[in-house]
């Protein structure tokens, strides 16, 4: 499947710069694909790449938080905001 990317993000701390291409060793952000990637994916512009294989963690969770909306009427910005969490980090 192709799909379009809408900007290629370099994040560099708190910072973000929008950038053209990625020097190798670094860390992006990809706009416009998080509807297509359930957690993660291998992107190519070759026909016979190869995907690379998920990495598995078999490590317990450091932290255990448990949040609830004050007001419920804001419960669908929390789901969202906690799919967007899982989908994010391979931990969750």
């Amino acid at each position: 499947n192709v799909k379009n990317i809408q900007r290629t993000v370099l994040m560099m701390g708190r910072s973000t710069e929008q950038i053209a291409d990625v020097p190798c060793g670094n860390t992006v952000a990809l706009v416009g694909i998080d509807q297509f990637l359930l957690k993660s994916g291998t992107l190519t512009t070759l026909e016979d790449a190869h995907n690379i294989a998920d990495m598995k963690y078999s490590v317990s969770p450091v932290v255990k938080v448990a949040v609830k909306v004050k007001d419920g009427k804001e419960l669908p910005k929390l789901v969202e905001g906690l799919k967007k969490l899982s989908k994010s980090d391979p931990l969750v």
